[in-house]
């Protein structure tokens, strides 16, 4: 396999920590958007530039994984991460397992290109792209219920206070985005849709209780609706009442 360096990398463990597991070729990536952009030309993939945009920092590991899973599924890979693609036994043909070993090293790279420099290193003593899995799992999930509680305290003690309605509404999304990537993490297929429905009127709900005592005309206006708007249409009103404020 030959892989073909797009940028200058900035911090050379990475591509020494990459380059241990890939016959000694170095693997050279460029930041993008807070992630790694890494050229992997072979037969596997018709795509020249595999991005992942979430890199592991050891607190996001529900998005981080959540992000990874989709991204080797689509690759036909997934099986070298859940252990559904073993190694091949001492009985297959070299060819066969010289094709699952470079596979297996592609999904190496993966991880290795998506998690940060500190964190590189403590995968070294493992061979498999299953093993480091098996042991990013163990080390940053059990951050999660901490992590969880932490952000439902912030979910229920923040305010609009002097902030506008688009800021104040692009920091509750995100707070609560970071809330649902651990919590629907953990849930069964089955049982997602109905929670996330449950979610979506408690987010607007709670939307509209943290709102500044200025806007309290139209959220009482907009609770007595019914059915009551989404949080998107709540936004939107709020939007062209705090205009109106405003003029």
């Amino acid at each position: 396999m030959v892989l073909e360096p797009i940028a200058r990398l900035s911090s050379p463990p990475i591509s020494v920590a990459l380059s241990a597991y890939i016959g000694g070729s170095p693997i050279l990536a460029a930041s993008v958007e807070g992630g790694f952009q890494i050229t992997i030309p072979c037969s596997m993939s018709t795509e020249k530039y595999d991005v992942l945009l979430v890199r592991l920092n050891g607190k996001n590991y529900s998005a981080w994984a959540f992000q990874f899973q989709i991204f080797v599924t689509g690759k036909d890979l997934w099986g070298h991460v859940d252990g559904n693609s073993p190694i091949p036994d001492k009985d297959t043909t070299k060819v066969e397992h010289a094709k699952w070993t470079v596979k297996d090293a592609q999904v190496m790279a993966w991880i290795l290109g998506s998690i940060d420099p500190n964190i590189v290193l403590n995968l070294r003593p493992y061979k498999t792209a299953a093993t480091m899995w098996n042991y990013l799992k163990k080390v940053y999930s059990q951050n999660n219920e901490a992590r969880r509680f932490q952000l439902e305290h912030d979910i229920a003690t923040f305010r609009q206070d002097s902030l506008s309605i688009s800021d104040f509404y692009s920091q509750f999304i995100n707070l609560w985005a970071k809330y649902t990537d651990i919590v629907y993490a953990d849930l069964p297929y089955e049982g997602l849709s109905s929670v996330q429905t449950v979610h979506e009127t408690t987010k607007r709900d709670q939307f509209l209780m943290k709102l500044r005592s200025d806007f309290e005309g139209i959220r009482s206006n907009l609770m007595n609706r019914n059915p009551v708007p989404s949080l998107d249409a709540c936004f939107n009103d709020l939007l062209h009442q705090e205009q109106r404020l405003l003029t």
